[in-house]
């Protein structure tokens, strides 16, 4: 066989092998695109927000630090790595790196501020608390796709719209998240962020107490609804079994209550110790896997009054507060038994004792300059084409 003839019918087939393969990447839709660029954002929001807490816990003075790096070399690396696999090379979806803070052809990821207050995204400013990722096709790109060629070839093979590299925003708005409320003694004078105070293990209970004694305000906590309404089909145990989700109340009324059968504090220590929860806010030991803390954020409000029972009371929040829970202990029966899913504090770190126990805390008035930069723990994101105008997502 002619051996002209038979060279050029491998290249042919060369050819056509590489179309199919770049076709192929066309046919990734819209939603998909979209739904990477959401994910992926909120997974490189998320590893920020690891890293400002593994800097709290080793030396909260250097927190500065973290939060005016613009680059974030961690986050980026997540954040690619989930959009396009450890296979890059085959990746249907395309999203680049190059350290920057602006999108070009040759970046898809920014890190940047976002502003709780006029709702906007600036790429490269500090405090750094938010990440922008923009997703493509593979196929349209000029550097590993084949450009204009896969346009074309899109057309022919019905693919709905070219050019379209949708990019979402994930940001940590301070907003809280914990089961129960502080009062505004708890925060103190020195302790008002960006300060984040180590303080003596200090045990927070939520006991009633008589009336004719002065109400012990600095370690007092109570239960909270948040904002959820009661009705007969909800009740506060649910609520904090399913995980209560961040919630925007600065400014806004609470529902809080007094814990004198320490139902709910069974219920908190369940949930602490439930290796499947919140696990990106809690601190391991990384030789014995111990866990350390449970970093959360608790609405702060005046003292409830000196009541018994356990009847719900409004209160207003006037600040947040930034704790990490060292310990729950409590007395009786395991908590969040309708979820069977019972979790119990080791013997060894509660002996006789009961309470929820901190060891750090930070706060930040509601009417400060400070709650813009205030850094939330969970991801929310704020910008991508599925979202209206104004509305975020948890």
């Amino acid at each position: 066989m002619d051996t002209t003839y038979v060279s050029t019918l491998l290249v042919v087939f060369l050819v056509l092998a590489s179309l199919a393969v770049s076709i192929g990447y066309l046919y990734v839709d819209e939603d998909d695109l979209r739904s990477m660029a959401e994910v992926s954002s909120r997974t490189g929001a998320n590893t920020i927000k690891k890293r400002m807490l593994e800097q709290v816990s080793a030396d909260p003075g250097r927190l500065e630090s973290v939060l005016n790096d613009t680059v974030q070399t961690a986050a980026r690396n997540v954040a690619t790595d989930h959009a396009m696999g450890k296979y890059k090379e085959s990746a249907l979806m395309h999203v680049l790196n190059d350290n920057s803070n602006r999108l070009t052809t040759s970046n898809d990821v920014t890190v940047g501020f976002w502003n709780i207050s006029t709702r906007t995204y600036t790429p490269g400013e500090t405090p750094v608390n938010a990440m922008q990722v923009r997703t493509r096709r593979t196929a349209e790109s000029e550097t590993v796709g084949i450009g204009n060629i896969g346009k074309f070839l899109g057309i022919l093979y019905g693919v709905q719209q070219f050019d379209y590299t949708p990019d979402a925003v994930a940001a940590l708005p301070a907003r809280a998240n914990a089961s129960f409320a502080l009062c505004t003694e708890a925060c103190g004078s020195s302790c008002s962020y960006p300060q984040i105070c180590s303080v003596p293990e200090r045990a927070m209970v939520s006991t009633p107490w008589s009336s004719g004694k002065t109400a012990p305000t600095t370690n007092r906590l109570a239960s909270t609804y948040l904002m959820y309404q009661l009705n007969s089909a909800i009740n506060l145990s649910d609520l904090i079994c399913a995980g209560t989700s961040s919630q925007d109340i600065c400014r806004k009324d609470i529902l809080t209550s007094l814990d004198p059968q320490v139902s709910a504090l069974r219920d908190m220590e369940s949930m602490m110790y439930n290796p499947n929860v919140d696990v990106s806010n809690k601190e391991f030991d990384e030789i014995s896997g111990k866990l350390l803390g449970w970093w959360v954020i608790a609405p702060v409000t005046d003292c409830p009054e000196a009541r018994q029972g356990t009847d719900f009371t409004k209160q207003a929040v006037t600040r947040y507060a930034l704790v990490r829970i060292s310990r729950i202990c409590a007395p009786g029966g395991s908590g969040c038994q309708q979820n069977n899913t019972s979790f119990d504090a080791p013997a060894s770190t509660c002996g006789d004792n009961t309470g929820l126990y901190i060891d750090r805390i930070s706060c930040v008035s509601c009417s400060s300059k400070a709650l813009l930069t205030f850094p939330g723990l969970h991801p929310v994101l704020v910008k991508s084409p599925s979202l209206q105008p104004g509305e975020s997502v948890r």
